[in-house]
């Protein structure tokens, strides 16, 4: 089996196990509080899931013209003036504002904020909340190993969604068990769709659907080595 990790976070020639939390993990638990108001925000409002997203990240720059906004008790606040595009071009105050309050707080909580590259903080949370509440057979992307048994497919994911710091190795699997899943379902969703639509490509994902040209994941759970 083919693994990109990154050394630093999984030391060489030791007995570890799938849940080992390597820094991207950690990162992605880290910012579960903001990922879950931005799905909730995105599932109430409808809007396209980058421009959700995009809300998130200028919530922050726009606050003070937000909080104006929210003093004159408007009904609708139109998108254009925080520089966004949807085809939903108006939300309801009360939803902004449920949102804003709940992200600024969760923001002041942890210190942390949706920025650019961030988004698939997002996708990971998404999906854990589709297998969590429809299919808890499957294991957790959270607590899983992500392998290749493919060299070719392990090399290309490096190189599309890898920094250097990241290397391809060999993996021991020493106890544990697999499933297999389609990663296209994962890595090429559409950002301009809504929540509702992102979803089903989540499921399709845990359904263990293969797309045309499927690139196979192996998520393993249990103890390994490389």
């Amino acid at each position: 089996m083919y693994r990109i990790l990154n050394p630093q976070d999984e030391p060489k020639g030791q007995i570890l196990t799938s849940e080992h939390k390597s820094s991207f993990r950690q990162e992605v638990f880290a910012y579960r509080k903001l990922s879950h108001d931005i799905y909730i925000f995105s599932q109430k409002t409808g809007l396209q899931i980058k421009n959700a997203v995009r809300v998130a990240e200028n919530v922050p720059a726009f606050l003070d013209l937000l909080n104006e906004f929210f003093m004159s008790k408007g009904s609708q606040y139109d998108l254009h003036q925080m520089l966004i595009d949807d085809p939903i071009k108006h939300i309801t105050g009360d939803d902004l504002y449920a949102f804003a309050s709940n992200y600024i707080a969760d923001i002041n909580e942890t210190g942390l904020y949706y920025d650019w590259g961030k988004e698939h903080y997002l996708w990971e949370f998404i999906w854990e909340m589709i297998r969590n509440f429809e299919f808890p057979n499957m294991p957790s992307r959270m607590d899983s190993l992500f392998l290749f048994d493919n060299k070719e497919n392990a090399m290309e994911f490096k190189t599309q969604f890898r920094d250097s710091n990241y290397q391809l190795v060999n993996v021991n699997l020493l106890g544990g068990s697999t499933q297999s899943f389609d990663m296209n379902w994962f890595t090429n969703v559409p950002c301009d769709i809504p929540l509702s639509e992102v979803k089903e490509y989540a499921r399709n994902y845990w359904k263990q659907v293969h797309t045309e040209k499927p690139v196979i994941e192996i998520l393993y759970q249990g103890v390994y080595s490389w």
